[in-house]
């Protein structure tokens, strides 16, 4: 019997509220946008929403009382996140946040509670910067000659080298982290012993 209420509980916790997709890749410098929907009602002065970094707890934003509801918002979200106000009455309690950073990958908690009920779900927030444009230099010495690339991304990339043949070629990688922006600035060179060479130089990431 306990059993089964638990389960009745559950599912009426999930059908109050959904998370469209519980998994979002955001691009550095770009805007957000965590979905979240629930069962909505009319009088939204019984409207409670509250999004909450899962880690620590700490409030991204929070909604009560018919207004946003900022005095208890961690600072680093400052002026950098908002609501949909003009949803709220339609279900809709996802979360915007401007100008997205390493700091803000991880998972969120997205708790409502109205008059139709209450319950919470949660959304992981992954973060990517597009390398730039590598930046090619060339050396040339009596015996070899030297092929180095340089470029800035997140997150840590796989680098690759193959000759004409599409053979793996042994070559240097250096990662640098840069917290203070979280990029990693990759420095890669090829040396080769011949005169000539047909090189592909290959940089990707897997998340």
């Amino acid at each position: 019997m306990l059993q089964l209420l638990f389960c009745i509980l559950a599912r009426s916790a999930a059908s109050f509220i959904s998370i469209p997709n519980d998994h979002l890749i955001a691009v550095r410098g770009h805007p957000a946008v965590l979905g979240c929907h629930f069962t909505p009602h009319p009088d939204l002065s019984s409207l409670t929403i509250v999004w909450q970094r899962q880690e620590d707890s700490q409030v991204v934003h929070s909604f009560y009382y018919e207004q946003n509801q900022l005095d208890h918002q961690s600072p680093e979200y400052h002026n950098r996140t908002s609501l949909y106000i003009s949803e709220l009455g339609k279900g809709n309690a996802s979360l915007r946040i401007d100008g997205v950073g390493l700091k803000d990958m991880g998972w969120y908690l997205c708790k409502v509670n109205n008059i139709n009920g209450a319950g919470k779900a949660k959304i992981k927030l992954n973060y990517g910067a597009f390398y730039s444009e590598p930046r090619l230099s060339i050396h040339v010495n009596s015996t070899t000659i030297t092929v180095q690339f340089e470029t800035e991304g997140f997150p840590k990339p796989e680098v690759i080298w193959l000759d004409e043949y599409g053979q793996s070629l042994i070559h240097h990688l250096e990662l640098h982290d840069q917290a203070e922006d979280g990029l990693y600035l990759v420095k890669s060179r090829y040396e080769a012993q011949k005169p000539a060479v047909n090189v592909t130089f290959t940089l990707r990431t897997t998340s």
